[in-house]
């Protein structure tokens, strides 16, 4: 679905939270508040060119005060010097949560780059039952600048949030927010939302069957011919998220013509989308931000041809009434 809005993130849904069970984690180890509800676009603006050479030393270092990851990134680097060994930040009932720091290197275009990251671990009665990367920071060898971190914040109420951004040297910008939910009745963390951010398109993922595309209202960047096949590139993910909208307003054009009532419409809508969407969103969310265009790919894809199967199906049905 196309959602004519240019940021959302704060999303209702997650009120019913407040009344879960209480996790009260060690306070050093929650990692920082700002990232349960961090405005992506605003950080995005705030963490623009924070480094102009025209500036002079004092204005540089007022321009990077504006941007909220310079005041968090001490806080995760003293961490990780911190944990040198499995830390037990929870322990209750025989459920444990357990941080442990593991490094590695990660191959990315031919090159090799470090990557040293923290792992939060849901461990019942002695043995692991889940495991989720909670935060990370890779390193460019060849350009020698950080590629990306991710930070974390654990909410007493079970809501885990992650926040990946990528270092671009003159700016940083967000690239993910992920929401995981601590389900102990089935022992693991449960992704309850995903936010992708990238330069010409944002969306949003509400796990188990919402897709929303976060857009400015603007007219496409391709031609129509172009949207009819592009949604199979696999390296333009821009054109990918376009062909979607594309078949999506198709989708949308084609029931208006079977259901004269508006209510009927829309409830035509929400289900085939419900539909399409609980049938694609079973794919494993990305966890480095090099993984981000081949899922915007895969999701958008299998949306595309879920979409032109339910359109193929109502021009067969209006035919056979005809």
């Amino acid at each position: 679905m196309k959602i004519s809005l240019y940021f959302v993130l704060i999303l209702p849904i997650f009120s019913f939270y407040a009344h879960s069970q209480q996790f009260d984690v060690t306070d050093s180890y929650k990692g920082i508040s700002i990232i349960e509800s961090i405005d992506m676009e605003q950080l995005k603006q705030d963490c623009q060119a924070m480094v102009d050479w025209q500036f002079s030393n004092t204005e540089r270092e007022e321009n990077k005060a504006y941007c909220p990851i310079n005041q968090i990134d001490p806080y995760f680097s003293d961490l990780y010097e911190a944990v040198n060994k499995d830390v037990v930040i929870y322990d209750k009932s025989e459920l444990k949560f357990v941080i442990n720091k593991q490094y590695f290197n990660k191959t990315f275009n031919d090159n090799n780059y470090p990557v040293k990251g923290l792992n939060l671990s849901l461990v019942y009665q002695g043995t692991i039952k889940d495991t989720i990367t909670l935060a990370n920071i890779s390193y460019d060898v060849v350009g020698y600048y950080w590629l990306s971190n991710q930070y974390y914040y654990i909410n007493p109420n079970g809501n885990i949030y992650t926040l990946l951004v990528k270092d671009f040297g003159r700016s940083i910008q967000p690239i993910f927010w992920k929401n995981y939910q601590i389900d102990k009745e089935n022992l693991r963390f449960r992704l309850k939302a995903l936010f992708v951010n990238e330069d010409r398109y944002q969306y949003r993922i509400i796990y188990p069957d919402q897709f929303d595309i976060l857009t400015q209202s603007q007219s496409p960047i391709f031609e129509t011919e172009k949207l009819k096949s592009c949604y199979q590139d696999e390296y333009n993910t821009t054109c990918n998220v376009e062909s979607y909208n594309y078949y999506h307003d198709l989708l949308v054009k084609k029931l208006t013509l079977l259901q004269k009532n508006e209510s009927e419409q829309k409830n035509a809508i929400k289900v085939i989308d419900k539909q399409i969407n609980e049938a694609c969103l079973v794919l494993s969310s990305p966890i480095y931000y090099n993984e981000v265009d081949t899922f915007t790919h895969k999701i958008t894809r299998c949306l595309t041809e879920q979409i032109k199967q339910q359109i193929e199906k109502i021009v067969t049905n209006k035919k056979v009434q005809d």
